[in-house]
């Protein structure tokens, strides 16, 4: 009984303590096979997602089937992130979306929200700059620079797709993950996240050079393997 005693006394001192270490989501527990056959470059996105910063996707053509936004709602569910999407655009544009999600299972799965770009630009690039510094995700369809015209450029500067993007990227210092569809297929490309600090010069200067640098992988994306 004395050295069970001693044991015992031994074991409450020095408690053991089991636990499983808290394991950082990879590309292959996040996606499924399809989603692999569906997408390149998802490690570029699983960083992004585990990182508690807020970044920007930067869609240079129309996903019609909504594949990318899909793919992050649900991922982001899987990682229980606090992270939440927002996708951007005219109002025409974010009808559609909307009406495009039938059922109520989808709309619970597909948890992200809508920002027209229609309302007040200073209202707009105010929202959007608070999202980022929470640590959201901001979804920036093609077709927004036709209708959200930010008041930090000047006159004379052109309004791109790209300097959406590229301006909230540096205001806020948050990195552009850039999307495009490979070789104008169905598979879509998810480039290496495109970091704000890599340009200097001012503001409208980094703005413009980050621009084309998201035009390079654009123009890549078409070329042939």
């Amino acid at each position: 009984m004395g050295k069970l005693s001693f044991l015992l006394a031994e074991d409450y001192i020095k408690p053991k303590i089991y636990f499983k270490s808290k394991q950082v989501p990879t590309v292959n527990t996040i996606y499924t096979p399809e989603d692999h056959n569906n997408f390149s470059g998802l490690e570029h996105l699983t960083q992004l997602l585990c990182s508690p910063k807020g970044f920007i996707v930067n869609a240079f053509q129309i996903d019609y089937y909504q594949s990318l936004p899909r793919l992050i709602a649900r991922s982001l569910k899987h990682i229980h992130s606090f992270k939440k999407l927002y996708i951007l655009g005219p109002e025409l544009s974010l009808s559609i979306l909307k009406r495009s999600t039938k059922t109520i299972y989808e709309k619970q799965v597909l948890d992200y929200e809508y920002i027209n770009v229609e309302q007040n630009p200073d209202f707009v690039t105010n929202q959007c700059i608070t999202l980022l510094e929470e640590g959201h995700i901001l979804y920036i369809l093609p077709e927004t620079s036709v209708c959200w015209k930010p008041n930090l450029l000047t006159e004379s500067s052109k309004i791109s797709h790209s300097l959406c993007s590229t301006l909230l990227s540096q205001q806020v210092k948050v990195s552009i993950l850039a999307s495009a569809l490979k070789n104008e297929s169905e598979k879509v490309i998810i480039f290496p996240a495109d970091i704000p600090g890599t340009y200097t010069g001012d503001l409208e200067s980094r703005i413009h050079q980050q621009s084309e640098t998201l035009y390079r992988l654009f123009d890549s994306s078409k070329a042939d393997e």
